[in-house]
């Protein structure tokens, strides 16, 4: 197996200029959804989203943050990270939060479009049971605590698994792991890496990720910036061009989407009932001719 250090480059992100793009607040989120830990749109406009844990439920808001719905999945939330869907409108909520390194039941749930089933249903889904093909150790020693994942993107007929990296000491990559989209068990082949930077680590933890919708960019999601990967092929994501936006405000943001190619939506947990527990969207139209 290789390296981290031999798959990734050590790109210096291009700095867009923050005075162009403002973080725009619209509204809070429902009182039930205080972690909301993913965030997905479908086609009719509705935003779907979901605690980290506890009760299996979806959310569905509107673009104002207001409810318009909850369903129910028929599996248990345990370490709901994600939510993702692919070009055939299937949805998929990762299951891969995983503190401390030490979980073998780890799932994504696959399940049809939740906008079909009706309110105050029980959707029916399925499993994608997986295991890290690099993961010997459960969990594994200070130093390759690199198993925990926040962030996860369909791409091309693909899943994608971005790691939260809690090694110690930091070393500063997010592994990236490949899926097939197909029910069943499966091993995640670790097929690259991301360098992202040294320093404070909670600054470094990737919390979600999304792909526009023409595929041209991938939005990677951190707690005070997000990167935008362009220029990318699937599966070799380190050899990307690389733009950071400074969002200029820090909270636990934990979900993304985007609505058009150049516009995009953000969640953040509710922390001590005080901070965040909001919604947000991001244009990145002023910047747009600066993104090549």
């Amino acid at each position: 197996m290789f390296g981290q250090s031999s798959v990734a480059k050590h790109i210096k992100p291009v700095m867009l200029d923050a005075k162009k793009i403002q973080l725009k607040e619209i509204g809070s989120l429902p009182k039930a959804l205080k972690e909301a830990s993913g965030l997905e749109i479908t086609k009719d406009g509705h935003l779907w989203s979901h605690n980290d844990d506890g009760v299996p439920v979806l959310f569905c808001i509107d673009t104002l943050g207001k409810l318009v719905k909850t369903i129910q999945l028929d599996r248990a939330n345990h370490g709901w990270e994600e939510i993702t869907r692919d070009d055939e409108d299937n949805f998929y909520v990762a299951g891969i939060g995983n503190n401390k390194n030490d979980k073998k039941d780890l799932k994504i749930l696959k399940f049809a479009d939740p906008e079909k089933t009706p309110a105050n249903k029980i959707a029916e889904t399925e499993d994608i049971s997986f295991k890290y093909e690099d993961q010997k150790d459960f969990p594994p020693p200070p130093r390759k605590l690199n198993f925990d994942a926040d962030a996860m993107i369909s791409l091309n007929g693909s899943l994608y698994i971005f790691t939260k990296n809690r090694t110690v000491p930091f070393t500063g990559y997010s592994k990236i792991y490949k899926l097939s989209q197909k029910a069943g068990e499966q091993t995640a082949a670790l097929v690259d890496s991301l360098f992202l930077g040294k320093g404070y680590m909670l600054d470094r933890w990737i919390t979600g990720a999304a792909v526009s919708p023409d595929k041209k960019t991938i939005a990677i999601l951190f707690h005070d910036h997000i990167w935008l990967l362009r220029d990318f092929t699937a599966g070799k994501f380190s050899n990307s061009k690389i733009y950071e936006v400074n969002l200029n405000h820090y909270s636990h943001k934990a979900g993304i989407c985007f609505l058009t190619n150049e516009k995009l939506y953000i969640v953040d947990e509710l922390e001590l009932d005080i901070i965040g527990g909001k919604l947000y969207s991001l244009d990145l139209r002023p910047v747009a001719s600066d993104i090549k």
